[in-house]
């Protein structure tokens, strides 16, 4: 066989050992679980695996002092309270395995019974004493306690009715007592047993009561009136019964009657029987029992009858601690269930796939059990223990078995049925027949030895399946093979050979046709347990007393290996792997593989307490089973592959993981990597990683040790353990010990070897210890040395004196910072406060202001404490003089103008220590500051200035400017001229230099910064007296010039002059880049001023116009082009004309053009042909359209509105036909000259003068309304 078939590991698959040693049994309400009594604690059984699925969680130590006497399920079946021999009721959640309430019995002695109402509210109690009490379970509180009851209680059960609710109890005085639980009275006492009551069982009316007891008899009771209505003899000592309702009676009973009392009893003969109490017969008896009957009279066969009416099911609980349930219905076994064992002596696997397995214990029945269901089946025959079982290949079915009866039993498995039965028996020998043996080719034959030292070949008849009747079988050889006892038999594969082993120390050899001796094996020092044949080589396996194990050659009969690893007698063994390895089992309860080719122990299994007795193997070698004198039974299953694969994932993982660890460390993500490397087990990496973090982190290992796992805590304990056995990792391990510790002291870290742990490391500890100490005397003398040549302190001092001497070189280093409050390594705060005296801006036109202020900085150097020193003072006082001897902070002004550095004078600095090193430091300042203006809005503007101060050379890891409390006092006669302060705040933040910002790395990092903001704004009272309201008074005041004469051209050019003069004259703003507020409002201004002044010039030039020249016009729109035009047109009727007459009337010119019409064009050479959109002027030639704009303004009311006369007394009708294009030779009709109207120049000027009185200061109010909505939205 190669290697790789070799079997390295086996595990338990399934455990099976007592669960019932007598005592108290009880049924859940659907009858899935059995609560048994074993020992000290309480095993309960699914009844669908057949196995335990738990116990309730008692220590050992408890089980063998504080053994439990009794039990009872309460809550619904999810609480079980028991009574212990300390005197102490439990208690217990089973399902969740706690312990939830204990309490004191008060009894006097050990309590015996125990019973619960149906709503598990109230308990009664009976004791040794024959005191019986009535306990409230929600407080735990006994509430009565009732006497009457001689001797131990037997029996208590709860009775209630409609009308009352009773307890009833009997114990050694034969009398039934009933109680009333809520008085505590006694109501009933029933008389009539002469031996001791072993069972109460009431009827489903709650009329009839019935009992029974070791007197023999059943007796039917009345509870109401407590009178006997029949008292039944059944012949034996009953110790359960129970009342069976009429529907629930077997089928094959016909005879039933609804108002019949059914009563189930068992006792001593095994039986159980059914009665009809009323008529007194017994109407069943069971058949086939599968419980024996007592061996004397008076002795015990069942001790329990258990029912589930549920179910309808019962169950038989025989002395040997075997469970056998019922149904009731058909009165047949469903299933058995072995609670003790005792010693298992040998095992043998039988059946189709090995599904069955047989057990031979301190029993005369045979233990077969289905492996799939545990379901177990009594095999009765032998009279006494059995010793041996033997099974063959070629017959899986087919049992043998040898016990102390001296008789020998063959046994058939039917394949249908799943059931045993015996079809042979043989009785030759003289003694117990200790191993028995059957031919593995043929079931032809077996051999059988025993303690008659007597070994005998039988013959087996052919075709067994055939034989249903039980046959003698017949010796057909014997011989005396060895002086003394003979432990063991077997038969070689090919059934030549036997091979028999004796407890003379030697193994011998037979043929097995005659029995005749092939040899004789010499060699073990003391007897041989067992004798094995290898399955493919000639080869046979011994096992001894002595501790070992040989192998022999069949032809040469020679030892050939001997192995050894056992450290007492080793019992059995088999051959595995094709005849490559061996199992074997000790007296010492370990099971051993071997590797028969290296001679080496593979694997050492260990589940049994005491001697393993058996051992078998499957057909498949993939299941061992064990047994011994434990009665544990253990099925091992071959995980060999499993182990294979499982090491193949783990391996691959393990070398990812490596992999994830060396990525890990070179990332510096050391607590990963920590956890990582705990996980792997790697104390080297641990150690590394450690010492990595304790660099970095300054040793602070708390919060990371918090985060692991409990696990990894006991992992990184022992690698300190380790690690503190050396002097140079004992720093690493001393800081793991010293995180630790305190979760060791609170239990939080609990680990198996603890103590043991801490055992191994105090003397190493110890030593450390005494080393460091002797390090720190050393030190503490080089330091005493160094001192001496220190000068040293007087006692009495001043304080210049004073400061140099705590100043002095040999104390004190200026040039490192003072430690941290809490912890040296922690960056030193330094609290600051200002004190503002002035601030003066110009920030109009240089955008910086000034500021001076005092900077007060606070902060503790406890190298500076001179309390016990100096306890005279308690402050001293320095400037300059002080500041060249300490360590002061390097801050300066980083948002500062100028370059000055704090305290450059005496009187600009001073400083005060007090007695605990607390120093304060205050420095006058005077500094001119940047501010980033936004005038966008002067000078409504408000401002927001900054003043900052930062660290210079330590960055947040060393020193932390932060704010003392009320950190801004601003002096009380602060006086600013063009603004004032409204606000002030402070705060504070961290600036980040990365080191391609300076040269050195030192200055690289986060700095630590302070500022003040200013909130300023600008005094609105001078701006609006000095700007804004006399730049409307001189637009207003400009607008005058509309009521003066047209004609007065010297007051209105000089007022128009001045009023520009003035406004020009007063505009002094910052200047900036980009447009202000003001300077929206001052343009604005000049543009009304501006258009006042063309108003004036436009009004004048036209009012000089001959005054008697009429102009024509259509409307008031064209007055500005009928204006214009009389020059131009004087000039081309020139060249038409011989004669001017200079200006008429528009009435004359009316009249005029009635008479003669070629008059008309001569004498008014001022006519005007107008256009809607211009003005033909000959020749093509216009007026400039920004010339119209600008005077369109003016007369913009009377663009749309009705065509009016204007002239002064006449009126006219409108031509809506308008005048030729062009053409001044072309005469009009004297119908189109009746169309326009007339007005003078000086009339229009007028017009102009008086509609610029509105809509200028309409103009200049619309302006205003959206200057100050920009403003102050």
């Amino acid at each position: 066989m190669s290697k790789a078939n070799l079997k390295e590991a086996f595990e338990v698959e399934s455990k099976h050992g007592a669960f019932y040693t007598g005592g108290n049994i009880q049924w859940s309400a659907n009858a899935e679980y059995l609560f048994c009594q074993k020992g000290g604690t309480v095993s309960i059984l699914s009844m669908s695996k057949g196995s335990v699925i738990s116990s309730l969680c008692i220590t050992e130590t408890d089980q063998l002092e504080d053994t439990i006497n009794c039990f009872a399920l309460c809550n619904e079946d999810t609480g079980i309270i028991t009574h212990h021999k300390s005197g102490l009721f439990k208690l217990w959640d089973w399902k969740t395995n706690k312990l939830m309430k204990l309490w004191k019995s008060i009894h006097k002695g050990p309590v015996m019974q125990i019973t619960l109402s149906n709503n598990s509210i109230l308990m009664a109690s009976g004791g040794s004493d024959g005191s019986v009490r009535l306990w409230n379970l929600q407080h735990h509180a006994c509430t009565h306690n009732f006497k009457g009851i001689q001797g131990v209680v037997s029996v208590l059960e709860f009775y209630s009715n409609s009308e009352k609710s009773l307890l009833f109890g009997a114990g050694d005085n034969t009398k039934i007592y009933g109680w009333d639980i809520t008085t505590g009275q006694e109501k009933v006492i029933l008389s009539g047993h002469f031996s001791k009551v072993t069972s109460l069982s009431f009827h489903e009316n709650g009329t009839y009561l019935v009992s029974s007891g070791r007197d023999r008899v059943l007796i039917l009771w009345d509870i109401s009136t407590g009178t006997s209505i029949r008292v039944l003899p059944v012949y034996e000592g009953i110790e359960g019964i129970f009342i069976i309702s009429a529907k629930c009676l077997p089928v094959f009973i016909t005879s039933r009657k609804s108002d019949g009392i059914y009563v189930a009893s068992a006792g001593e003969k095994g039986v159980v029987k059914i009665w009809e109490m009323k008529t007194g017969k017994q109407i069943y008896v069971q058949d086939d029992p599968l419980v024996p009957p007592s061996k004397e009279e008076g002795g015990l066969s069942i001790t329990h009858l258990l029912y589930n009416s549920i179910s309808n099911i019962f169950a038989v609980v025989s002395v040997d601690h075997n469970i056998i349930i019922h149904s009731m219905e058909l009165f047949e076994c469903k299933k058995q269930l072995v609670g003790y064992s005792d010693e298992i002596l040998d095992v043998a696997y039988l059946g189709d796939n090995d599904s069955h397995v047989a057990l031979a214990t301190n029993s005369c029945d045979i233990k077969l059990y289905e492996i799939a269901s545990m379901n177990c089946q009594l095999l009765c025959g032998h009279t006494d223990s059995i010793l041996a079982l033997a099974t063959t290949l070629a017959n899986v079915n087919l049992l043998l078995s040898s016990a102390k009866d001296n008789s020998v039993r063959v046994w058939l498995l039917d394949k249908d049925t799943m059931r045993m039965s015996c079809i042979g028996h043989a009785i030759r020998h003289t003694a117990s027949i200790s191993s028995i043996a059957i031919s593995q080719t043929l079931p032809k034959f077996f051999t059988t030895v025993a303690q008659d030292s007597c070994l005998k070949l039988w013959e087996l008849p052919n075709n067994l399946e055939s034989h249903n009747q039980d046959l003698s079988l017949n010796v057909r050889h014997t011989t005396l093979a060895h002086q003394k006892d003979i432990n063991c038999v077997i038969i070689s594969p090919n059934d030549k050979l036997i091979a028999t082993a004796s407890q003379d120390k030697t193994a011998k050899l037979w043929y097995a046709e005659n029995l005749q001796l092939l040899g004789v094996l010499h060699g073990h020092r003391r007897s041989v347990w067992c004798v094995r044949f290898s399955p493919i080589d000639q080869v046979l396996l011994t096992t001894s007393a002595d501790c070992t194990m040989k192998l022999w050659s069949i032809t040469e009969l020679n030892c050939l290996k001997t192995f050894e690893g056992h450290e007492s007698s080793v019992l059995r063994g088999e051959f595995l792997s094709r005849g490559m390895q061996l199992i074997t089992s000790g007296g010492d309860g370990l099971l051993k593989l071997w590797n028969i080719k290296t001679s080496e122990c593979i694997s050492t299994l260990n589940q049994h307490e005491s001697h393993v007795w058996t051992l078998a193997v499957t057909k498949d070698q993939k299941h061992i089973i064990s047994g011994g004198s434990d009665s544990l039974l253990v099925i091992w299953r071959d995980v060999t592959e499993e182990r294979k694969a499982q090491a193949a994932s783990e391996k691959a993982q393990f070398v990812l993981e490596e992999q994830r660890l060396a990525n890990l460390l070179i990332a510096e993500e050391l607590q990963a990597a920590l956890k990582l490397a705990l996980k792997l087990e790697r104390p080297l990496q641990v150690l590394k990683i450690i010492e990595a973090i304790s660099k970095k982190t300054n040793n602070e290992f708390t919060e990371i040790i918090k985060e692991l796992k409990p696990s990894h805590k006991e992992t990184l304990l022992k690698c300190a353990v380790t690690w503190n056995m050396n002097s140079r990792n004992s720093l690493a391990a001393q800081v793991i010990i010293n995180a630790l510790i305190t979760e060791i002291g609170t239990q939080e870290l609990q680990t198996p070897n603890l103590s043991s742990t801490l055992e191994v490391m105090m003397p190493y500890t110890d030593r450390h210890f005494k080393r460091l100490t002797k390090l720190l005397q050393d030190l503490y003398l080089l330091t005493y040395t160094f001192n001496r040549n220190c000068p040293s302190f007087g006692s009495s001092m001043t304080q210049t004196e004073l400061l140099q001497e705590l100043a002095n070189e040999c104390r004190y280093d200026k040039m490192v910072r003072p430690p941290g409050v809490m912890n040296e390594t922690d960056p030193i705060r330094i609290y600051t406060k200002a004190f503002i005296y002035t601030i003066r801006s110009n920030m109009a036109k240089t955008l910086r202001f000034d500021v001076h202020l005092m900077m007060q900085f606070r902060y503790l150097d406890k190298r500076l404490k001179f309390t016990d020193i100096a306890p005279y003072l308690t402050q001293i006082y320095g400037g300059q003089n002080a500041h060249e001897l300490i360590w002061t902070p390097t801050v300066y002004v980083a948002n500062e103008r100028t370059s000055a550095v704090m305290g450059n004078g005496v009187k600009d600095l001073l400083i005060s220590i007090s007695s605990y090193g607390m120093v304060i430091l205050n420095t006058r300042l005077e500094t001119t500051l940047n501010c980033g203006l936004r005038l966008e809005k002067f000078p409504f503007d408000v401002q927001e200035c900054p003043l900052v101060f930062e660290s210079w050379t330590h960055n947040v890891n060393e020193m932390v400017l932060d704010w003392d409390e009320d950190p801004i006092v601003i002096a009380d006669n602060l006086y600013l001229t063009e603004y004032k302060l409204m606000d002030t705040w402070v705060n504070r933040s961290g600036i980040t230099y990365t080191p391609s910002q300076y040269h050195y790395g030192h200055f690289a990092g986060n700095f630590s910064s302070i500022n003040i903001t200013f909130k300023l704004a600008r005094e609105m009272g001078f701006f609006m007296m000095d700007y804004y309201i006399p730049s409307v008074l001189i637009v207003v005041v400009s607008w005058v010039s509309f009521w003066l004469h047209q004609d007065a051209s010297a007051p209105r050019i000089v007022l128009g002059k001045i009023y520009l003069h003035i406004l020009v004259n007063n505009i002094t703003l910052p200047k900036v880049s980009y447009i202000k507020a003001s300077e929206i409002w001052f343009l604005g201004c000049t543009i009304f001023l501006f258009a006042a002044m063309v108003e004036f010039a436009f009004v004048n030039t036209i009012y000089r116009r001959k005054k008697n020249v009429p102009l024509k016009k259509v409307n008031s729109k064209y007055i500005l082009k009928s204006t214009l035009t009389p020059r131009l047109a004087r000039k081309q009727f020139q060249k038409n004309t011989t004669g001017l007459e200079r200006s008429r009337s528009w009435s004359s010119l009316d009249n005029a053009s009635t008479n003669n019409e070629q008059d008309f064009t001569r004498q008014n050479y001022l006519t005007v042909h107008v256009k809607i959109c211009s003005f033909n002027l000959g020749k093509g030639y216009h007026v400039s359209r920004i010339l119209n704009k600008i005077i369109f303004m003016f007369i913009i009311a009377e663009c749309y509105s009705k065509r009016k006369d204007y002239s002064v007394g006449s009126t006219a009708t409108v031509d809506s036909t308008p005048p030729p294009a062009k053409s001044f030779t072309r005469r009009p009709t004297l119908a189109k000259l009746h169309n326009f109207t007339t007005m003078t120049p000086q009339q229009i000027a007028q017009w102009i003068d008086k509609r610029s009185r509105i809509v200028f200061p309409v103009s200049f109010i619309i302006f205003n309304i959206l200057y100050w909505s920009f403003i102050w939205i």
